[in-house]
């Protein structure tokens, strides 16, 4: 019989010699990290956040044949550390391109521990070291040791050796035996959320599922195959997800007692593939194209790539075989971070049908060239990502119960207790007849789950409300494919009821925002779950709680017809400012206009009730509380802000921002420049058909709104003012719109890609759609002076014309899209259909990254209903420049 297990290991053995014999030679390169051809590895070129704190991308990490195999090297105090665990405090980094070396300064000062973490080139890899400045503290011992993560998604199912000889498999299932680690004595005190979160998970750690002085990860992938050894302790193999879904596989040494120089000594080598070279990678659009307008792929290439000075285009015929039908020129290369990019035109390629591209034997997958190519884009988006999170209902698709009738015992007003995780913050411990605690009645209807957890985002609800109702009376969008039922507070897929799911969808969120201003008085922050034992739940929404109002007149366990003891309920966020006033005044006058002739006696509710925010916005002006951005959200989901008036990438700095503003007058004016109350007076303008004072509002903004500065958040919505302005004001803005579009070309050049670029902490697909939406307005207005080629640019980007990989951003939209992303059922390696994700990131100084088959980074994966209601809007612009009659 032949014998494949020897086989194997002898192939492994091969393998491991090959690698100790590598002379990987690496140097330390102008961008401030160690690099050779397909490897790289970069020291603290980024740090931890300050309110997430731990998001896998900071301390050491290693880059191997174009995939970022580890992250967070450095030193902790557990095993598996979590996401709120403590970190080093980082002092100093320094950068010695004479000997090829970095290194990193860092201290643990409540423990007194002070070290220096250094990596440095040696022949075959790098070598890694940890020097204290003097001994581990007796208490430390068994508790600090350094730790380098590896992505779960590369090594699951591969083989691992350990000193050569024993071997394993990767799980795919985390199945390790736990044990308890109790907090050390000194330990600094965490917020009580942590100590709540801590206690009750038991304090449990898992044990590793290897150890040895030397481990190979990955034998039996030639591209991720990397072999650490330590000189020092012994090293460990742990895997996180024992302890949640988000974990990496760790590998870990503790720090030995006695020692401070080479305290920890591992010697890193990597499996780097003489003369490798990251393949071509063909960006293009995985919906097609639609015959008579531009077609531009663009290829990413390593910089080190010689290929061809052609590309192909190839028909796919009913019999399986292609035929070229094109092959042009690409042009000439253009560097961009760490690659280099050329583009491939085949605008002339017009006859409907399936084609491919073909570059130095890169063939991408089949797509469509056909005149209907975005009409359904947007669908998954309205009918199955915004309809799964609808809060407050149960959710059906066939057989299959998305989740059940949600937060039923909504809420309880947030009690004043500092900041919470995630940045949430109660400002006040009363709020008219409510103090902290209390049930407030009448709140647990519509709304939206924001994102991949269940809370709802205010700033989120207001956006969805406004992009639907945009949508729909732009494109007269009567699509209908739900059946939703408030009453019963049920919904159903794929069972038209008669009305436009756009209506029902704004119904659903304006429903929420009424109940705001009818129990509270006015627009609040919004509901956020009250421990994070609830906010990292995963799965059923309608599982969180018990569904039940808490009473604390009853025991623990005690339920007694709708009410029990227990205290799940969520928590209200009364907050206000003028950010959520002003804007859910828009919401709700867009709600108005929407539900006329659908719910008629809602549609009244909806224009009364934002009238008379607005009369009481004027009279009695919202400050702008402490911490609060301008007027915005401080950090939370990121909402996109499209309709808003500020782009998805800047609403979400909004996440992180901690600034002070002094109380506003009204109009309150926000961080962006122009006054907040420039939706509301347009929605209300349109909504009462022109009505005082809100159009001579219109006309006292107009002039700013359409500055320069402005265009591009709140400008491009004047177009829909126009009608209730002077006649003059159509030129005085065509003559704005020129100057933008100047300056706005010269910054989309700054990519190859010609959308605007991703520079934040979040990924920038939000911008990118907000473009898409501006530009089919300006278009609208004025086609001589902005084409439909930036909406469809933008649009095709989003569909995958990006960096990294041509996988659509819009979860099974297109041939290839995303099919792991970060929502609510991410533990399963899934995703919901038209979730539209941020895409890739720049992890510092040079890398863009976007992880396919990876859903478990929210600032890569995280895909809020915001973003889904905006692509509704841009998707449904695309299709509706393509029925144009002229070309480009």
């Amino acid at each position: 019989m032949f014998n494949r297990v020897a086989v194997f290991f002898f192939m492994a053995a091969v393998s491991i010699s090959q690698l100790a014999k590598a002379q990987v030679a690496m140097t330390v390169n102008d961008k401030g990290y160690l690099d050779t051809q397909g490897f790289s590895v970069f020291l603290y070129d980024s740090t931890y956040h300050p309110v997430f704190v731990d998001q896998k991308n900071t301390a050491m990490e290693m880059i191997l044949h174009g995939q970022r195999i580890a992250t967070n090297g450095d030193v902790r105090l557990m095993p598996t550390p979590e996401q709120w665990d403590l970190v080093a405090t980082l002092k100093g980094r320094q950068i010695d391109k004479a000997d090829n070396k970095l290194s990193a300064s860092l201290a643990f000062p409540t423990f007194s521990l002070n070290y220096t973490l250094q990596v440095e080139a040696e022949p075959g890899g790098v070598r890694v070291s940890v020097n204290l400045d003097k001994p581990l503290p007796q208490k430390l011992m068994g508790r600090a040791g350094f730790n380098l993560e590896f992505l779960p998604s590369i090594y699951m199912g591969k083989a691992y050796l350990v000193d050569g000889t024993k071997a394993g498999i990767f799980p795919r299932t985390p199945d390790d035996p736990m044990i308890k680690v109790l907090p050390l004595p000194d330990e600094p005190k965490k917020a009580y959320y942590l100590e709540d979160w801590d206690k009750a998970k038991g304090y449990t750690q898992p044990l590793p599922f290897a150890e040895g002085k030397s481990i190979t990860l990955g034998v039996d992938d030639a591209l991720a195959r990397i072999n650490v050894t330590s000189d020092t302790g012994d090293l460990m193999l742990f895997d996180g997800r024992d302890r949640a879904q988000n974990g990496w596989f760790v590998l870990r040494s503790l720090i030995p007692a006695g020692k401070t120089k080479d305290a920890i000594v591992w010697h890193i080598r990597p499996n780097d593939i003489p003369n490798w070279t990251r393949p071509p990678m063909i960006a293009h659009s995985q919906v097609g194209y639609a015959p008579g307008f531009s077609k531009v792929a663009v290829l990413e290439l390593d910089p080190k790539y010689t290929g061809p000075p052609t590309a192909k285009v190839l028909r796919l015929t009913e019999d399986g075989s292609y035929k070229q039908v094109f092959e042009g020129p690409i042009t000439p290369s253009t560097p961009w971070l760490r690659y280099v990019y050329s583009k491939f035109d085949f605008s002339s390629v017009n006859d409907p049908g399936l084609y491919v591209i073909e570059y130095a034997g890169v063939r991408t997958a089949p797509f469509p060239i056909a005149k209907n190519v975005y009409a359904n884009i947007w669908q998954d988006s309205l009918d199955h990502h915004l309809a799964e999170q609808m809060d407050h209902v149960s959710v059906r698709e066939a057989y299959r119960v998305w989740h059940g009738a949600s937060h039923l015992d909504d809420g309880r007003m947030a009690p004043v207790v500092g900041e919470q995780f995630d940045g949430w913050y109660q400002d006040k411990a009363t709020d008219g007849r409510y103090k902290g605690g209390d049930h407030i009645p009448g709140m647990n209807v519509g709304g939206w789950y924001d994102a991949g957890d269940f809370d709802l985002e205010e700033p989120a609800q207001l956006s969805v409300i406004q992009s639907l109702a945009l949508a729909y009376r732009t494109f007269n969008l009567k699509y209908d494919e739900l059946t939703v039922n408030e009453g019963d507070r049920s919904v159903e897929m794929h069972r038209p009821d008669g009305v436009p799911d756009a209506v029902e969808q704004v119904k659903h969120g304006a429903m929420l925002i009424l109940a705001q201003y009818h129990n509270i008085g006015h627009a609040i922050r919004g509901t956020h779950e009250p421990d994070l034992r609830q906010y990292t739940h995963l799965g059923d929404g309608a599982s969180k709680t018990d569904g039940r109002i808490y009473d604390p007149k009853l025991g623990p366990n005690e339920v007694k017809g709708d009410y029990s003891g227990k205290p799940d309920d969520r928590w209200i966020f009364t907050t206000d400012n003028p950010y959520f006033e002003w804007n859910a005044i828009a919401a709700l006058a867009a709600a108005a206009d929407v539900l006329k002739g659908y719910d008629d006696a809602m549609a009244k509710d909806c224009l009364d009730t934002a009238i008379k925010a607005w009369n009481a916005q004027i009279a009695n002006p919202t400050p702008t509380p402490p911490g609060s951005f301008g007027g915005a959200p401080t950090p939370a989901s990121a909402p996109s802000g499209g309709v808003l008036g500020a782009s998805q990438g800047q609403v979400a700095g909004a996440r992180t921002a901690r600034s002070t503003s002094a109380s506003a007058a009204a109009p309150a004016r926000g961080s962006f420049g122009v006054a907040m109350d420039w939706n509301a007076a347009l929605e209300l303008t349109i909504a009462t058909h022109g009505a005082e004072p809100y159009r001579s509002r219109l006309k006292e903004l107009f002039p700013e709104v359409i500055t320069p500065q402005q265009m591009g958040l709140r400008g491009w919505s004047a177009v829909r003012a126009l009608p209730y302005l002077d006649p003059g004001a159509k030129e005085q803005m065509r003559g704005a719109v020129k100057v933008y579009m100047a300056g706005l070309n010269q910054q989309l050049d700054s990519t190859p890609f010609g959308v605007p670029p991703s520079l934040g902490t979040w990924g920038g697909s939000g911008a990118v759609v907000d473009m898409a939406i501006h530009m089919y307005f300006l278009h609208e207005a004025f086609p001589d002076v902005v084409g439909p080629q930036y909406t469809l640019r933008a649009v095709n980007y989003i569909l995958g014309t990006h960096p990294v990989s041509s996988t659509s951003y819009v979860a099974g939209v297109g041939t290839v899209s995303k099919t792991k992303t970060y929502s609510n059922n991410r533990a399963d390696a899934s995703y919901i259909p038209g979730a539209v994700i941020p895409g890739y990131v720049i992890i510092k100084p040079d890398f863009p990254e976007c992880i396919d088959d990876f859903g478990f980074l929210w600032f890569e994966d995280e895909a809020v209903v915001a973003g889904s209601a905006n692509w509704v809007v841009a998707g449904n612009a695309a299709n509706a420049i393509t029925k144009e009659s002229h070309t480009m």
